[in-house]
């Protein structure tokens, strides 16, 4: 039986300093203990494996030494982050006591503090949550362990073709939620997840002009028996960023993305799977299951691409297939009552339909309508900064922004 303690849903939002809810008397990559009780703050609520692949989470035989770890970091510079992972014998290798593909299930519960709503991992991710319960926030998800070649100094390409302390992990699972600054798209990214075997992966960003995800991964070309290292990456992206960032539905956007990769001057499409899922959150997943390296870097696009000379650092795009439709002017945004604002632009060629946002702090609100005149509702008393752009399958260029306050 998997190990826990029981809760019942209740929704609330935290706000303000990042570490005003993480209590005094906790200090950096301090392990949480288990919660003893449903009252209890800052510990794991539950852990478990699926050993045999029952579908039943289990605590393994004490005598395997495997352990499940959680603990909050950075929080001196105020940038505190969650992490988690399975460790064997205190090691992150867990091949002899738990083999590659294993089901491990999770829950940790941080009281009021509220982590960063999207995970990172190299584990492969069969479910990932963020939830309000009784006030208190709770991480969980249900994860494969998954190996990957780590190597340090994997920084460069050339350090990266002949890398330092590499380890080929077999059985791996390592979580980390790391921390984001506060902008008006963070809470649609709940649910969201990364899942990749590159040694290193940074700068995963969004550009919301172009709505195009980039991000740099890099591996050694080879593992330690000298046979060729092949990268994947997977990303989950909900209903909700689906909505605000793209202007259109998960149907629409998994047949409107392309997936690219750039190395050097050479850019090459990557072979992807862009598929709708509705459980258990609703969103598309999109998977590059084969991502050569080699360690010849790509210095001009006059490279052979059929020889698959792609450098050891290679950057990926995940982007619309199609230009975006241009920017409108923006007219007027006009206060209708204590809750409502109508942003009123000029027509956009191509639009099928029109989309505004409102944005307050980190708070955003949408609406769309067929004409260049949209009414965004349920907003608050404060200074809204609202915005429209028109839509054909995706949303196109955002207009200039105007400023409505709510009295």
């Amino acid at each position: 039986m998997l190990i826990g303690v029981g809760f019942s849903p209740n929704t609330v939002t935290s706000t303000g300093d990042p570490i005003a809810a993480i209590p005094s008397s906790y200090r950096d990559y301090q392990d949480f203990p288990m919660c003893a009780n449903a009252s209890d703050t800052f510990c794991i609520s539950s852990w478990g494996l699926d050993s045999d692949g029952d579908g039943s989470f289990e605590l393994p035989d004490p005598n395997l030494n495997v352990s499940f770890h959680a603990w909050i970091w950075d929080i001196s510079a105020k940038l505190p982050g969650l992490a988690y992972e399975l460790r064997t014998n205190g090691q992150q290798e867990n091949i002899s006591a738990v083999p590659s593909g294993t089901a491990v299930q999770f829950a940790i519960n941080t009281g009021e503090f509220k982590p960063s709503p999207s995970l990172y991992t190299q584990a492969e991710v069969l479910s990932f949550s963020q939830t309000n319960i009784d006030g208190k926030w709770i991480t969980a998800g249900t994860v494969k362990t998954a190996g990957y070649s780590f190597a340090t100094e994997c920084y460069t390409e050339n350090k990266c073709v002949a890398p330092q302390n590499r380890i080929d992990f077999q059985s791996h699972f390592h979580g980390v939620q790391f921390y984001e600054e506060p902008n008006p798209l963070l809470e649609a990214k709940t649910g969201s997840w990364v899942s990749t075997n590159a040694t290193e992966t940074y700068g995963i960003q969004f550009d919301q002009k172009t709505l195009t995800w980039t991000v740099q991964i890099m591996g050694p070309a080879t593992k330690m028996d000298g046979s060729p290292n092949v990268l994947r990456y997977a990303t989950f992206i909900p209903d909700s960023f689906i909505q605000y960032a793209y202007g259109t539905t998960a149907d629409v956007l998994t047949t409107s993305l392309t997936t690219t990769r750039i190395d050097g001057e050479l850019t090459t499409t990557v072979a992807s799977t862009i598929t709708r899922v509705t459980t258990p959150i609703p969103g598309i997943l999109i998977y590059m299951p084969n991502i050569p390296l080699s360690g010849s870097p790509v210095s001009s696009a006059s490279a052979n691409k059929s020889a698959g000379r792609f450098s050891t650092t290679p950057k990926l795009n995940i982007k619309p297939k199609v230009g975006l439709l241009q920017a409108p002017q923006i007219r007027r945004a006009t206060r209708i009552n204590s809750k409502s604002i109508r942003v009123t632009g000029t027509k956009v060629s191509g639009a099928e339909k029109y989309q505004a946002m409102c944005s307050r702090g980190i708070i955003t609100k949408t609406a769309y309508a067929k004409q260049p005149s949209v009414k965004v509702g349920q907003l608050t008393k404060g200074k809204w900064k609202c915005s429209i752009r028109g839509v054909k399958r995706i949303g196109g260029k955002w207009s200039k922004s105007m400023t409505v306050v709510i009295r």
